[in-house]
């Protein structure tokens, strides 16, 4: 059994500059990275100094293998929700 972890989305609006686009929001993906204290931080485009510092680097947009030291981690840290089994 596999478990992925799919970082959190954000719907953003409008979509475009027309009148009809403003009803329309576009889904736009955050990245996740673990801090070398343990703790868990929620980024839309993170640095090359960011990425290389973490511990564990989840880009977002991406289905991401987890072990089972990562998946209790990332339930205790609140991101549970977006974990996947399969």
């Amino acid at each position: 059994m596999a478990y992925y972890f799919l970082p959190p989305t954000v719907e953003e609006g409008p979509a475009g500059g027309g009148a009809l686009f403003y009803r329309y929001k576009l889904t736009r993906a955050n990245s996740v990275l673990q801090r070398t204290d343990g703790s868990y931080y929620s980024v839309r485009t993170p640095s090359v100094d960011e990425t290389q510092s973490a511990l564990y680097y989840y880009p977002g947009g991406h289905k991401n293998l987890i072990s089972d030291a990562e998946r209790t981690s990332l339930i205790a840290a609140g991101y549970g929700a977006n974990i996947i089994e399969e």
